[in-house]
This record gives C-alpha cells, structure tokens and sequence, in this order.
C-alpha cells in the first residue's frame, strides 16, 4: 500500500494546552449562550482565528448528541430528493459546513438549521434532483453566506485530473497532493465516488474534514455526524496519475471503493460591514434576489433599493460627499453583469441609475435628491421619446418655457420605463429659444401638478411600468433645471454614455448565465439512452457564445477605463457598439440556451424564456441596435454617413454608363 505523504504529520502539531481551553470555551459557548460568556469568561474567550475545523466540529457534535437538532443529517432530508438524485449529502454537508463556520466567526449555531434547509430548496428546487455538481455546491455555501454575520466566504475548489467534475482548471497537480490541510478558520468537504466491485458508480458522497493525522482522515459524515469517521489516504495507480483513495480502516470493511474527487476549501474572512467590496456586494445580491424572489419581488426596483441601501448598493456610483463610494465605471461594470445573471430587471437596482444624471446640477435642493436614493427612498424614471420622435430626439417638440422663478413645460412623452414606481421624473424638452439640438433637462416630482401618466404593456422588462406622460403648464423652480439652459444634450450625451454601457455589461451577465444553465442542461436531459452533451452541435454554440460574451466583456472593460479618465470621445463608438452588438451577442446566446430546453424552455419552470424576452426589450431600449450601429459609423467613418441617412444630403453619383439608347 503506498502512502500519500510522510511529511503532513509535521504540519499537524498543536498546542493541546491551548486547543482544549478553546474547545471548552466553545462547549460552554453552544450550552450557555456566547453572550452571558464573553461577559462572564473573557480569559477564555478565542481568537477567532484561532478556531479550527476539529474545534467547531467537534463542539457541534456534542451539542449534537445532547439536543439532536443542531446539525441536519442526511437521513432526514433524504426523502426529499429524488429517487435517482443520490440522497441528500452534499445538502447536508454544505448545512453542516454553515454551522462550523458560524462558530468559527464567534456566533451559536444557527437555532433553526433544518428550517434554513428547506428553505435552501425553495430557493433553488434543482437541488431536490441531487446529485449536485460543483457549482451547485458552491452556489449553496454561497446562499447560507448571509447567516454570517460581516463575513465573506472565500471558496476554492479543487477536483482530481481525472475527476467529471473538474469543469474547469481547478484540478491538482498529477505529482502532487490535494490540499488537504486546514488552517483555522477553514472548513474543507471532501467528495469522493463511491464504486461496487464490478466497476459501477454508485454516486458521490460529501463528509467534512475534521483533522488530517499522517494519512488519516478523520470526517464527519452527514449520514450520521454526531460520530467521527476515519479513511486512510492512499494514492492509486501510476506514480503521477494524481489518484487518491479513501480506504476504510480494517475495523470497519465495506465492499466499495471510494475515490477522492473534489476538495471544497472554504474559509471565513471578517470584513468592516461599512465598506462594500466586490465580493461582499454579490453576495448581498444574492441574499437579497433569494429573499425577494421568495416574496415574489425579484424584479421590484422600489423593494431592490430599500432592501439593499444598508449596505450600499444604490450608493456606489454617487460621491462620497453624500453618502455614496465613488466606484470607478470599471469597478460598476462587474456589478451591473453580477446583478444581469440573476435577472436582466435589475439593471435598475444597482447604484444612482438616471440618478446620476443629477450630479450635473449643484442646488442644494437636487443634492437633497441624491441623498434620498443613498437611503433607498427616491428612485428616479426619464423620459426623453414622444410620439412622433425616438432617435431623432432632438426635434421633439415638448418645450419650456421661462417665466419668475422657474420655467412651465408643456408636452407629451411615450414609451418611457418607470412612470408607476418612480418617486421624480427627469424631463427633457426644448429649451424657450426651441432651437432644435437645443435642450433643457428639468427634474421634478413624479406628482407634480399638471402631470398626467398613462401606463400600458410590455413585452419584457416587465420589473418596471411602460407608458408615457402628458405635461399641461407644469412649473418646474429654477433649481430643478439641470445643467445649464440649452446645454441639455450635452448632459443627455455624457450620461447615456455611461448607462448603455452598464446596460450591455447587464446583458452580457444574464446571456453568460443562461449558457451555464445550458450547460447544466446538456449534461443532466437525457435522450436516447444519455446526456445530450454529447451532440456536439449543441456543444458548439456554447463555445461560440462564450467567446463572444467574454470578446464584448473586454472591449466593455476597455470603454469603462476611457470613461473613469474622462475620454467619453474615445468612449463613444466603443459603448455605442458594445450597446448594439453586446445585447446582439447575448441575444444569441441565450436563444442556444432556449433551444437547448426544448420544451421546458419555453414554459416558466426556468428563466429562460424571460431572459430572451428582455434581451428584446434592451435591443430597443436605450438606443436601437440599427441606431447605434450607424452612430458607429458617424463616429469611425464621418458624419456624412449620418447625414446622408438622416437629412437626404448627398451628390448623386456620376453614372459612367451611357445614357438609355446611346450606343457604347
């Protein structure tokens, strides 16, 4: 029998003194409550960084044994899950997990885990399947991260080279170990496959790693984790062929081999709750698409920002001088195609939005407005289309008109977003010259007298209303009037900029999800005795859609760098293509993924269908593909093209023919 490694008992030395005073400290911690503790037995109290899996573990299991209903065990969500899913370990695992690491951050076990189980299948009934792959798993750790308090998970994962579920090019070296060692504040689930003697797959199991002692394991295992289970690691096959087996110890002989697959690191890191970062700000959206989602609120952007202002998502983009963190587009950019994986609705749930718009005024009163959407109270709709004009939105024909104090506008706006949840209403009109090109943009109050709005159907983007608004002598006070009389175009043009092209990172996001639900499709349907993977013509258009995306991703990340250093010239073909072509390229995309469904694609068991549906109202939406591809144009080629096709000024081109009836 060849050993894994001689050298791994050196890294397991521990200060027994200090780990049993730990242990008990946890102990009394999970009986008595860690309040009256930390008041009553400070000299005791850990480092939280000092708490190891075999610590936390550990205590829960006593508790365990003593109240029975602190760790969910395999046996009791088993029924659950379907008859051909495998059981319920790796659910049971990941609940397991949750609760070593709430000790781990200083917190009691969480009071109601089976509770928080089921509510986990509610969240994402593809779980009742079983037989989870990786990034369900991961997804799951990632679901339960809202039970730790000012905590983030930071998750690796690692799968042997010959393992199905090594998707990507997380695998460990052929000559080496997995990383098997655990640092405090660390908790790994190990999974390995389970095969008879003849060579069948049974499945995969999940158990937790408690302590690593020479090359035994000591775990826990969901189906029964009040007890520790041993395996002795033991590396198969060729000297380099990265294969590793979990043996069972003489005293408890199975007829199964047990194969080591997948390492899941997952380790716990305290943030300051008052700054956001990138990865602490996903997994408040995901916290909070799972809750809205389950209120039937997901696509609200009036819930979206009052949920999610405590911890800063409305207040990103806005400066620090009001409340806001003054993220760079760059960094904007990943959050918008974060928030288009779980829907492309919640373009309007991240920072101020065409609140931004207002940063081009100074009043004390407009900065009034920007604090209210810090706090999550004002979201803000605008309307520039009329009937008779979209595009060729500087002919429109509503206006303004300058009298004491402030101006009375007059006119008519149609297919305008917002209207019914908007607080205010950014409007664009004619300036009181009525120049054409020359622009006014006012805010003012979505109740404001003289203000009416008619609502009506969408084919898509159904998280807000579609219709338009009707002003009859509206007074707005000068200090609504953003930006300066007549330069209103200019304050339209900078921010449109700006918001196409967190729109196109949004859809970029909704199309990259959509192909790995795909994904999971072609290797879950089964036709024709297996996986429909295994048609490569479904196979390719995953990998075309994948480039693109990520081909559009770039040129975005570049457009947003040329924005952050305020080269919004140089930015305007990129974003004004990256606007057509993005939401083109995702469109594609995601209709592969619909055709892959099948069926199922076009009912409301998944999300595709309202994928492909929004992408259609966002091909219009902001600019028009046809539109922004001729902009481009204007922008690389000269504006004569543009005013060829807008205002009919062109030569006619000498013929070189002889006229009709002439011999040549």
């Amino acid at each position: 029998m060849k050993k894994a490694t001689e050298t791994t008992m050196k890294h397991r030395k521990r200060n027994r003194a200090r780990q049993s005073n730990i242990l008990f400290f946890l102990l009394l911690c999970l009986c008595c409550g860690l309040g009256n503790l930390h008041a009553q037995l400070p000299e005791l109290r850990p480092n939280r960084s000092e708490v190891t899996a075999d610590m936390a573990l550990s205590a829960l299991q006593m508790d365990h044994l003593a109240s029975g209903n602190v760790l969910v065990e395999q046996g009791e969500l088993d029924p659950l899950i379907a008859k051909s899913g495998g059981g319920a370990c790796p659910t049971a695992a990941v609940g397991i997990a949750m609760q070593a690491l709430r000790v781990m951050s200083g917190m009691k076990p969480h009071a109601s885990p089976h509770r928080l189980a089921l509510a986990a299948f509610r969240n994402n009934p593809e779980l009742l399947n079983g037989r989870l792959s990786n990034k369900q798993v991961v997804d799951l750790m990632l679901h339960y991260q809202k039970h730790l308090d000012n905590s983030k998970l930071a998750i690796r994962v690692q799968s042997a080279p010959n393992s199905p579920y090594a998707t990507d090019a997380n695998i460990w070296d052929t000559a080496g170990l997995p990383d098997l060692m655990l640092q405090p504040n660390e908790i790994k689930i190990l999974s390995y496959t389970v095969s008879e003697p003849s060579g069948h797959v049974l499945g995969r199991h999940f158990v937790l790693l408690k302590k690593l002692d020479g090359d035994t394991l000591f775990v826990v295992d969901p189906h029964s984790p009040g007890n520790d289970r041993h395996y002795l690691l033991e590396a198969g096959g060729s000297e380099s062929c990265g294969r590793y087996f979990l043996r069972y110890p003489p005293e408890f002989q199975r007829p199964y081999t047990n194969e080591l697959n997948t390492v899941f690191t997952v380790r716990i890191e305290h943030v300051d709750a008052t700054i956001p970062d990138f990865e602490r700000i996903k997994s408040h959206i995901d916290a909070t698409a799972s809750t809205l989602k389950t209120q039937d609120k997901l696509r609200s952007p009036r819930d979206w920002r009052r949920e999610t202002a405590s911890f800063g998502l409305p207040a990103l983009d806005l400066p620090t001088d009001i409340g806001g963190f003054e993220w760079s587009a760059e960094q904007m950019l990943e959050v918008f195609r974060y928030a288009g994986r779980h829907d492309l609705n919640l373009r309007d749930v991240v920072g101020g939005a065409h609140s931004r718009i207002l940063l081009h005024a100074d009043a004390p009163e407009v900065t009034e407005l920007l604090r209210g959407v810090v706090k999550g109270e004002k979201y803000f709709a605008i309307t520039i289309t009329e009937p008779d004009y979209g595009s060729d939105f500087t002919s429109m024909e509503s206006t303004s008109r300058k009298v004491e104090g402030g101006y009375v506008l007059n006119g008519q706006k149609r297919f305008n977003a917002r209207l019914d949840q908007a607080t205010d209403v950014i409007v664009i009109t004619k300036n009181p010259e009525g120049l054409r090109g020359k622009l006014n943009v006012f805010v003012l109050p979505i109740d404001a007298k003289g203000l009416k709005i008619e609502t009506f159907g969408a084919h898509g983007l159904t998280g807000n209303s579609y219709g338009g608004l009707t002003m009859s002598d509206v007074f707005v006070p000068d200090h609504f009037l953003i930006g300066e009389d007549g330069k209103g175009y200019d304050v339209f043009s900078k921010h449109f900029l700006y918001w196409r092209l967190m729109q196109t990172a949004a859809a970029i996001g909704t199309a990259e999800q959509a192909l790995q639900q795909m994904a999971d499709r072609l290797k879950t349907r089964i036709v024709f005795g297996g996986p429909i993977g295994r048609f490569t013509h479904l196979q390719q258009p995953m990998g075309q859609h994948t480039t693109e995306l990520k081909m559009a991703h770039a040129l975005a990340v570049q457009a947003a760098r040329l924005i952050d250093q305020d080269r919004y010239s140089e930015a305007e073909p990129l974003i004004n293509g990256l606007k057509a072509e993005g939401v083109e390229i995702a469109l594609k995309a995601v209709d592969a993924a619909a055709r892959a469904f099948g069926g199922e694609g076009f009912s409301d068991l998944v999300d595709i269908g309202d994928r492909l549906r929004d992408l259609n109202g966002l091909r219009i939406a902001d600019g028009t593909t046809d539109v922004m591809r001729s902009a481009v144009v204007r922008s690389q080629f000269g504006r004569e093209f543009w005013d060829m096709a807008t205002k009919g000024n062109f030569e006619q081109p000498k013929s070189e023919l002889p006229p009709p009836g002439k011999p040549q």
